[in-house]
């Protein structure tokens, strides 16, 4: 599987909703409905992307580089019928496209914003690691929490069964990236251990020779 978002670590299992964590960009949290979920009303007919719960506020990054391709903010009055149900359904909202390294293009959106960053324009490229909004709970929304989509970029509003996949397969490995550490922190605690047993056993010898 071709990674998309390197910045994005995904740890399966564990987290408040066993479904996993997602630490790095574009906000880390616990997992809290997977793509194609149909653990409520809401998502009836299959979830159209991923949530990660994460505090009202939250900073969002991008993930990667990308071009955004709109940003929509319940602050402006839509006239439109299709900008008019979007915003209700994902509230503010931005979305961006992309292309990967082997020239397949992708169009992804963060929804659910509690307010997108004012400094995003149409058209225009993001880097790696801009601020693109808050956390929030606009639009269909039961709680503050980010909801990420994915899909081909023939899918142009990210439509539920015209090709979305789940975003969390085309992060990094967050357990992946965790070995090390945990290795280098058992070969740390290996050291001092021995370090302190030969402290003991050169007190022990100096006691005996006083």
């Amino acid at each position: 599987m071709t990674i998309l978002f390197p910045s994005a670590k995904y740890s399966k299992g564990g987290g408040a909703y066993g479904l996993g964590v997602l630490t790095g960009r574009p906000c880390a949290g616990d997992i809290s409905s997977l793509f194609g979920a149909t653990d409520m009303d809401e998502h009836s007919e299959g979830h159209n992307g991923t949530d990660i719960a994460a505090p009202q506020g939250k900073h969002i990054y991008a993930p990667r580089t990308m071009t955004v391709t709109d940003v929509f903010s319940l602050d402006v009055v839509a006239t439109d019928p299709l900008y008019i149900q979007l915003k209700e359904w994902f509230g503010n909202s931005v979305w961006f496209q992309f292309t990967d390294d082997d020239g397949v293009g992708w169009r992804t959106m963060f929804a659910h914003l509690a307010e997108p960053a004012t400094t995003l324009v149409e058209g225009t490229e993001v880097s790696e690691g801009t601020f693109i909004g808050y956390v929030g709970s606009t639009g269909l929304s039961t709680g503050p929490h980010l909801h990420w989509v994915l899909g081909g970029e023939s899918n142009r509003w990210l439509g539920r069964g015209n090709g979305n996949v789940e975003v969390l397969d085309y992060c990094a490995t967050g357990s992946e990236a965790s070995e090390p550490v945990a290795q280098n922190t058992n070969a740390i605690i290996r050291a001092l251990q021995d370090a302190r047993a030969a402290i003991d056993r050169a007190t022990a010898l100096v006691g005996g020779l006083s």
